[in-house]
């Protein structure tokens, strides 16, 4: 039996949480979409055309998804549905921060638990913290930024867990690197954790993406309390969307803050 990645009931048999959610469907003024999808490093990108976003991931029980849950994505919807379909400028108040940083980290959340059968990246009392009070652990980091390619409307979602190898200043740390593009949103995760039990004490590093991807990218969390305006002075097209999924790939060429 699988237990819900929030709370201690099972995981629905079939169907669970959206990896797009179904609103999209509905708003989106298309017919056709180009889906670009890999739930784990190991695995090539799954890319394909769908009439409708339809994919589900089996991590959740029924009530997590039909109460908490979808309270948390019809709030998104209501704030940054104009800014997903439409790619309308958009004004981040200093309460948005919060919003977007709590459904990235469900998605995040959502993607992992769906392919671990054991040791989920985020531990059962984070997760379930989570779902009490949607309360994200310190040493996570959230970015948004905005894509713009060929195809009208796109998704992604790609997550991957790197492990720095000796000598590595970086050795018994693994890091969680986590991108979801809705539309023309983009939200990318980064945390770490200890790999090693007896180390959990110390200190977790924070890394600095190298600056080449500032124009580019707006870091929301930490949240610094102040308001930002969405989309950033340049966007993430074909060419260049594959390396920000990579950005945080090994070998780790980031600073450490």
């Amino acid at each position: 039996m699988k237990l819900c990645a929030f709370c201690p009931a099972e995981t629905v048999k079939r169907g669970g949480e959206h990896i797009w959610d179904d609103w999209l469907n509905r708003a989106l003024p298309t017919t056709k979409f180009r889906v670009k999808q890999r739930l784990s490093s190991a695995d090539p990108f799954r890319e394909y055309e769908a009439a409708i976003l339809k994919e589900k991931l089996p991590a959740v029980c029924e009530k997590c998804n039909h109460t908490w849950m979808s309270d948390l994505t019809g709030r998104v919807k209501e704030h940054f549905h104009d800014a997903i379909v439409n790619d309308d400028p958009l004004y981040i108040s200093v309460r948005d921060p919060a919003l977007l940083a709590a459904f990235t980290f469900l998605k995040a959340i959502v993607a992992d638990h769906a392919i671990k059968k054991e040791n989920p990246f985020f531990t059962r009392a984070v997760r379930e913290q989570f779902r009490v009070s949607l309360a994200i652990p310190p040493e996570v980091q959230i970015w948004i930024a905005a894509y713009q390619g060929a195809q009208r409307y796109s998704g992604r979602c790609s997550n991957a867990i790197l492990t720095p190898n000796e000598p590595s200043p970086l050795y018994g740390i693994e890091f969680y690197s986590f991108t979801y593009v809705v539309g023309h949103l983009v939200l990318q995760l980064h945390a770490p954790r200890w790999k090693y039990v007896h180390r959990r004490s110390a200190t977790l590093p924070v890394l600095s993406p190298h600056d080449q991807w500032s124009p580019a990218t707006i870091q929301v969390w930490p949240s610094n309390g102040s308001a930002v305006s969405w989309p950033p002075s340049k966007y993430l097209g074909d060419n260049i969307i594959e390396a920000f999924i990579n950005r945080f790939a090994l070998p780790i060429r980031m600073r450490i803050a």
